[in-house]
C-alpha cells in the first residue's frame, strides 16, 4: 500500500510516516565553536508544492547516510520523520515546526514529482512587520530593499 502524500501545512508533532515532496533550497552545518567547531547537525531549508518552506535537521550521527543527496535545487521524497517545534526565540521560517531526520528516514531524489516544486522562496515584511521584530532576536534579517516608498525585507531562501 502507498504511503499517503501531505504538505509541510498538514504535518502534526510526532512521528510522521507520510511522504511530502519538497526541494532542497539550502544547507549548512551547526558547529560547536567551543568544542573545536565540532560539527552538531545539518540544517536544510526545503520548499513544498504549496510554497510552504520548512527547516529540516540532521544530527551528525545521521548525516553520513544523506550528505551525499544533499544538492540546492535537488528535490526528494521525505518520509519516516519526526515533526517537532522550533525554538521559539529563533525560527528560520514562519512555521512553528520543523523535521528532525530519525532512524527510519527515507530521503529519495525525485526526477518527476507528482506537481512542480517552486525553485525558490522568499518572505516579505511591510514596514509595520519590520517595526515589530526590531530587537526581538527571533529572525535574522535578510536584505533591505526599497519598494514604491516602502521598506521591505526579503528573505532570499534560495540559492
Amino acid at each position: 500500500m502507498a504511503m499517503a502524500k501531505v504538505f509541510f501545512s498538514d504535518l502534526k508533532t510526532g512521528r510522521c510516516s507520510s511522504v511530502v515532496e519538497a526541494r532542497l533550497l539550502r544547507f549548512w552545518e551547526a558547529r560547536n565553536v567551543k568544542r573545536g567547531g565540532e560539527l552538531m547537525w545539518m540544517d536544510l531549508l526545503m520548499v513544498d508544492v504549496n510554497s510552504t518552506v520548512m527547516q529540516v535537521t540532521i544530527t551528525a550521527g545521521r548525516l553520513p547516510q544523506f550528505m551525499e543527496k544533499l544538492h540546492a535545487g535537488t528535490m526528494f521524497s521525505v518520509s519516516g520523520f519526526d515533526v517537532s517545534r522550533c525554538a521559539q526565540n529563533f525560527r528560520l521560517t514562519d512555521s512553528s515546526l520543523m523535521i528532525r531526520f530519525n532512524e527510519s528516514t527515507s530521503f529519495q531524489e525525485l526526477t518527476e514529482p507528482d506537481s512542480p516544486l517552486p525553485e525558490e522562496a522568499f518572505r516579505f515584511r511591510n514596514h509595520s512587520e519590520l517595526i515589530g521584530l526590531a530587537n526581538t532576536n527571533t529572525q535574522l534579517p535578510g536584505m533591505l530593499i526599497t519598494a514604491e516608498t516602502s521598506l521591505y525585507v526579503v528573505d532570499a531562501l534560495s540559492t
